[in-house]
């Protein structure tokens, strides 16, 4: 690779690495400002045929050329890939997509090129994502967005109801429902409902049907101003997190106190016992949440963690604020993973402050939900 350093035309972009393939090279442009995540984004690279050299303009541009991207992030497998067919740009050679990425962390974007007349080659470049909110100005509106639609409408704790949930695409300015979905770790939509104080949680699976809509029969457990955090892969646009709000009526209940909490990495529920190496932790980087399993009772480390929803765990952190949100799994790239009770999930924390998570382990058929707190700096 070698490093290039231009702005092209009116596109607000920073030219990065150039990379060979044969007589071909590619060269990436992305952002001035960097990639951040939940946002549309602009990323384009420039084909040329370096057997064809201008003394003046340099190497002949590859027009018409068949391109497509796949971004994925090599340390979470189970995640949906971000797969679109590149366009031309206005200038030739140009070629560009639009990608959405679901947060902050390290990247892979491999393009598949295939030059009129030629045989396709390959390409792949590392990304680097910052987490959503962090572009200058105005937050852009999301790409996607979820809505929810309760019967009876207003919902009441203790009482059953039906929640609808339809995920929708803003593309150009047109708004339209998404009907097709990609699997993500066995499912093709996650939903995580919290209570805005963190004191409830829950994890469903709502059912999809063909319209597109996706449905659910649920009990609150208690009254509250709930955040549901949906979680869909559109087919080909790799994971979203897509929050809405629900009111949930019924009498009221005591406020969960996060700050009352421990700061200890220990947490317990049913047959397991997890405890983290610290339960402080870095902001805006992917890192490591190293913790140890073992039986509640003996205390001995535990051989026996199933597979849960593709996964040896899952872990769910909620900022205080009750909005920033975090679904890590193991490193599923560790072969040690589950031996001798240990898991280690990467995780990354958007913002600094307090967070309550949630880990669900599987063990002799059960689900175990064990909630903790640590905290981001």
């Amino acid at each position: 690779m070698r490093a290039a350093a231009l702005v092209v035309f009116g596109l607000v972009l920073h030219a990065q690495n150039a990379i060979r393939s044969g007589v071909y090279e590619v060269t990436l442009r992305l952002p001035v400002d960097g990639l951040v995540a939940q946002e549309e984004m602009q990323v384009e690279y420039r084909v040329t045929d370096t057997s064809r050299v201008d003394p003046v303009m340099g190497a002949a541009p590859v027009i018409r050329a068949q391109a497509r991207s796949v971004i994925e992030m090599p340390a979470m497998p189970g995640m949906a890939k971000l797969v679109e067919t590149a366009h031309p740009e206005g200038v030739p050679g140009e070629y560009g997509v639009h990608p959405v990425f679901p947060h902050g962390g390290d990247y892979r974007l491999t393009l598949a090129i295939t030059p009129p007349g030629a045989a396709e080659f390959s390409v792949q470049f590392p990304l680097n994502v910052g987490d959503g909110g962090a572009s200058r100005g105005k937050p852009k509106p999301r790409p996607y967005f979820a809505e929810v639609r309760s019967t009876p409408r207003s919902p009441r704790a203790g009482e059953p109801a039906e929640l609808v949930f339809t995920v929708r695409s803003r593309i150009n300015g047109v708004v339209s429902v998404v009907k097709e979905f990609d699997i993500q770790h066995e499912r093709p939509m996650h939903l995580i409902a919290v209570r805005s104080d963190l004191g409830e949680f829950a994890h469903e699976h709502p059912d999809p049907s063909p319209s597109g809509e996706f449905k659910l029969g649920y009990t609150f457990p208690t009254a509250g101003d709930y955040t549901l955090f949906v979680d869909a892969a559109p087919r080909g646009a790799g994971g979203q997190v897509m929050p809405v709000q629900l009111k949930v009526g019924g009498p009221k209940t005591a406020k969960f106190q996060l700050a009352a909490q421990p700061l200890d990495g220990e947490t317990r529920a049913g047959s397991i016992h997890v405890k983290f190496d610290t339960a402080r932790f870095g902001v805006g980087r992917t890192l490591r949440m190293e913790s140890v399993v073992r039986d509640a009772k003996s205390k001995a480390v535990v051989n026996d963690i199933q597979p849960y929803l593709g996964a040896l765990g899952h872990m769910i952190l909620v900022h205080e604020d009750g909005l920033s949100f975090v679904h890590s799994h193991p490193d599923e790239l560790d072969e040690r993973q589950g031996r001798d009770g240990r898991l280690a999930f990467l995780a990354r924390f958007p913002k600094p402050g307090r967070y309550r998570g949630w880990v669900q382990v599987r063990r002799q058929g059960t689900v175990h939900t064990a909630p903790f707190v640590v905290e981001a700096r």
